[in-house]
């Protein structure tokens, strides 16, 4: 019987956290539907940021003003930066690498038919087998760092590094040449957010980029933040 209890408590627990979180993304979606008329459908997958995280992109933006962002891996969270930026009327570079031709050129698309192309730089960068330098372990490819490279000449700093992409089955490790490959564009003063923590390899990624950055890092559900110590928490209002 008392077995029996504590099985009984400990699902309430669960189920308790499972509706929490999710009255949570319903509130961030509701928060992020108020920067585009109720007319506008913006596509979200199983592959897109949560909801949550993506205000907490936001608030950085918002509060902390970057003057140069980069995202790797292109998608609904694209069209949020850009619609903000727009919004809030900020000269900030923001640059999207996606290695899909065909999505890269759906998602400008979609950042034409909401006036917001011109807020965006995005770099078409395929995936390659990864200098060796940049790699961790058994990873074999990353982003084209010559497409990059290219991309990025006229940055010298980047102050927000976003990081959703490559795919996280393209190879072990997948997202951590990230930080070794803009080693020369950022510094103590980045903020990066790396997600999908809550996955194997991305949990050691995150490891390796707080002991290589000295950054302090703040673990969320699935996703993750390296900044300065002295940063305020940025997250969204937790009801």
């Amino acid at each position: 019987m008392i077995q029996k209890l504590k099985i009984f408590l400990k699902d309430l627990k669960k189920n308790q956290i499972a509706i929490r979180n999710g009255q949570q993304q319903i509130w961030a979606s509701q928060k992020l539907q108020t920067l585009f008329k109720n007319e506008v459908f913006i596509p979200q997958t199983s592959w897109s940021l949560e909801p949550e995280t993506i205000l907490h992109i936001l608030n950085i933006i918002s509060i902390k003003k970057p003057k140069n962002i980069i995202e790797f891996g292109g998608g609904v969270t694209t069209l949020y930066i850009a619609k903000l930026l727009k919004l809030q009327n900020y000269k900030t570079n923001f640059i999207s690498v996606e290695s899909d031709v065909d999505w890269m050129l759906t998602l400008k698309n979609q950042l034409c038919d909401n006036d917001l192309i011109s807020f965006v730089s995005q770099i078409h960068a395929p995936i390659e087998t990864i200098d060796s330098k940049y790699s961790y372990k058994n990873q074999q490819t990353w982003y084209s760092t010559a497409a990059i490279e290219e991309g990025i000449k006229d940055i010298s700093h980047f102050d927000l590094v976003i990081v959703d992409g490559p795919f996280g089955g393209s190879t072990p490790y997948a997202r951590f040449s990230a930080m070794p490959f803009l080693t020369d564009y950022t510094s103590i003063k980045t903020t990066w957010l790396l997600d999908d923590t809550n996955r194997e390899y991305e949990k050691e990624i995150i490891r390796e980029w707080t002991e290589f950055s000295k950054l302090s890092c703040r673990i969320f559900k699935r996703y993750s933040v390296l900044e300065k110590n002295s940063e305020f928490d940025l997250s969204s209002l937790k009801i």
